[in-house]
């Protein structure tokens, strides 16, 4: 009885030991298959957000491309040479990132679709120029057009600072902001003028390397934008004091 006891016993064992074998190596087994499963879904996922987000990026240059295009048909101060070599780099330009983003739409591998990410940015240097060039050209013409406009105006008060001279008053200090006046309209126009000159000449091949000159030229149209802005005011100062000296000749012309 008692062995027969012993023997129930030990099979008991045995069996429980055999089912926590079974029961571990099934949870081993099925360990890696979860484990690549969600690796799989992880990589998936991060694909659609690099997509997304090339995506998202490519349509914002193309945008800004096609509209430095209309731009270009306003700058009057560009040679037809020159229009058309920007429109066509930029007409180029547009065709690649739209060439690019239906590959990277197309890529199912994410070592491969990182690479055509990175492209956007490494490998199209030419909307990473064309971009503050078009605008540094577009803001010295427009520099250069009001310099215009203020030396007809520096021409006319002068006309008048004359007219006052010729009837016995006194302009010296008239005069005086008159030239100062002049002397900043010249020099902002000419620093537009080589803005233009030096900005027009870049090329995509020469960046970043030439990041440096469109950051120069960024600070010298500033200083040209200055210029206006004193020039105007001694226009202000000029027609204030040719007011007074007609205010203050009015008692004379009672008596």
């Amino acid at each position: 009885m008692k062995k027969t006891l012993f023997l129930i016993v030990l099979l008991l064992i045995m069996l429980s030991a055999s089912s926590t074998t079974a029961l571990y190596a099934q949870n081993t087994t099925a360990s890696p298959t979860g484990t690549g499963i969600k690796n799989n879904v992880g990589q998936e996922q991060q694909i659609t957000n690099l997509k997304q987000r090339a995506d998202k990026e490519i349509t914002r240059r193309v945008t800004s491309l096609n509209n430095l295009l209309k731009k270009l048909n306003t700058m009057k101060r560009l040679t037809d040479q020159q229009r058309s070599n920007f429109s066509s780099q930029i007409q180029t330009e547009i065709s690649n990132l739209n060439n690019l983003k239906i590959k990277i739409d197309g890529d199912t591998d994410l070592t491969t679709l990182r690479a055509d990410v990175k492209s956007i940015v490494a490998s199209y240097r030419v909307y990473a120029l064309f971009i503050p060039q078009i605008r540094l050209f577009a803001a010295a013409g427009k520099t250069t057009n009001i310099a215009d406009q203020m030396s007809l105006l520096a021409g006319k008060l002068q006309t008048r600072i004359q007219n006052a001279s010729a009837q016995g008053k006194n302009v010296t200090a008239l005069q005086t902001t008159l030239s100062d006046m002049q002397t900043k309209i010249a020099d902002a126009k000419t620093q537009s003028q080589n803005v233009m000159k030096t900005v027009v000449v870049l090329s995509p091949a020469g960046y970043p390397a030439n990041k440096t000159v469109l950051l120069d030229a960024r600070a010298i149209l500033k200083t040209a934008h200055q210029d206006l802005v004193l020039a105007r005011k001694d226009a202000g100062t000029i027609v204030k004091q040719l007011k007074s000296l007609n205010t203050s000749a009015s008692p004379t012309k009672a008596l």
